[in-house]
């Protein structure tokens, strides 16, 4: 037998959170597999570099399979560039009326849309209609999967098309919130949707084997906190500057505590294109240096790294905060307490709901990272639980993970079978 998914929403290996579903997802499925079943994978990338990413990231075993290939898909669907508007209007209308053909002559029979929450309004809001309308396209000629999503909530118009476009589509959630949204909100049939878990939460391919990356940054293992300022300042604020402040402030409240007197402060970027956070985190330390702050005692990485060594270095630190959901969510598969700065749905769903940890989400709305003092003491109030109760968390991750990973290790082995009929 072989079997040819195409795996979409995949095309940012820079984004690691995405990176990482994308190398679980292809890990996993080639174990759960019959041995003897040739697999070629279409993949969704931007250019060389991303599949050359791809390519490292995998572990050789899987490369070195001759039952295994990984190809990179000859199509732009969801690429970001700067084209002309008549450019981009006629690789829309190829996306609505032409790829599906294109997916049939290369020998494709399943289409797998990768999580997390792209199809939602916080970073779309009118276009996501098209995406609804591409996909559902697509349904009409193939097994469509959507795994690991975060889905809505629409408004008005968008909710009706989203209730229509999704009607036949097989769709594996990542937190309960978005399940009764889909079955209760958007009246999809209950035996499409399958209430599961974030894709990353598994351990990644070659994850045991990343010890190295801290000795490289001079990091002792909880001898410091990992801070992820994202570089989407605007999902926050539209104030760059109160932004930058709000971390500065932060930073220097704890590297001033008590508590924390002896541990570095670690400025991690977690995307790094095409919005990159190293921009965001050469600002604030700029403005740290510049504030006459410790500079040994400032670590500022720089470097594009693979999600194993990111998953290292915010697993062997004492805590994380972070605008990135996936850099918490790291943190917590390595069993470490993170705070999360939600600004949509999914924070509540995916770490109040799935990692039951609510009570380390810092709700950002209402502008808080437009005053640099309420939004320290705001997280600091989080990070003093995290001293207070921190043994108990580490206890119950130590439960809770295993099982998302095994939620999220059964829904691909659900979509190897469905592709596989």
């Amino acid at each position: 037998m072989h079997v040819q998914p195409v795996i979409l929403h995949a095309q940012n290996t820079y984004n690691n959170g995405s990176f990482m579903m994308l190398i679980n997802l292809i890990w996993y499925y080639v174990k759960h597999t019959p041995v003897q079943t040739r697999i070629t994978f279409w993949i969704e990338l931007d250019g060389t570099e991303n599949y050359d990413r791809l390519i490292t990231a995998l572990p050789d075993q899987l490369l070195s399979n001759r039952l295994v290939k990984i190809r990179q898909l000859p199509l732009k669907i969801t690429s970001i560039d700067n084209s002309s508007f008549i450019r981009k209007a006629l690789r829309l209308l190829a996306k609505f009326y032409r790829h599906s053909n294109d997916f049939g002559k290369l020998g494709i029979d399943s289409i797998i849309i990768l999580g997390g929450d792209d199809l939602s309004e916080y970073y779309k809001k009118w276009m996501i209609l098209s995406d609804l309308y591409r996909i559902h396209r697509y349904s009409k000629k193939f097994l469509t999967i959507l795994a690991g999503q975060t889905i809505g909530p629409f408004k008005g118009l968008r909710e009706k098309v989203a209730s229509k476009c999704l009607s036949k589509i097989v769709i594996y959630t990542r937190d309960e919130l978005t399940a009764f949204y889909l079955k209760d909100r958007l009246k999809l049939p209950g035996q499409q949707i399958h209430e599961s878990a974030d894709l990353c939460f598994p351990e990644l391919p070659n994850q045991d084997k990343t010890a190295d990356i801290l000795d490289f940054y001079g990091l002792i293992p909880n001898g410091y906190i990992t801070l992820v300022p994202g570089g989407f300042y605007t999902l926050y604020t539209g104030d760059r500057k109160a932004y930058i402040n709000s971390w500065v402030h932060l930073i220097k409240d704890i590297l001033d505590a008590p508590g924390y007197t002896k541990k570095e402060v670690v400025l991690l970027p977690h995307v790094t294109r095409p919005e990159d956070d190293r921009k965001m985190i050469i600002a604030i330390h700029q403005a740290l240096i510049e504030a006459g702050e410790p500079s040994e005692r400032l670590c500022m990485i720089c470097e594009e790294l693979m999600p194993q060594q990111l998953r290292s270095i915010l697993g062997n630190g004492y805590l994380t905060i972070s605008s990135r959901m996936h850099a918490a969510l790291s943190t917590f598969q390595m069993k470490k307490p993170a705070v999360a700065l939600g600004y949509s749905v999914k924070y509540e769903g995916v770490i109040g709901r799935s990692v039951r940890c609510p009570q380390l989400v810092v709700n950002c709305s209402s502008n808080l990272l437009t005053d640099p003092e309420r939004f320290s003491l705001e997280v600091l109030r989080k990070t003093s639980y995290i001293e207070e109760h921190y043994q108990q968390l580490i206890t119950h991750l130590e439960l809770r993970i295993p099982q998302l990973q095994e939620l999220a290790e059964d829904q691909i082995r659900e979509i190897c079978m469905a592709g596989e009929e």
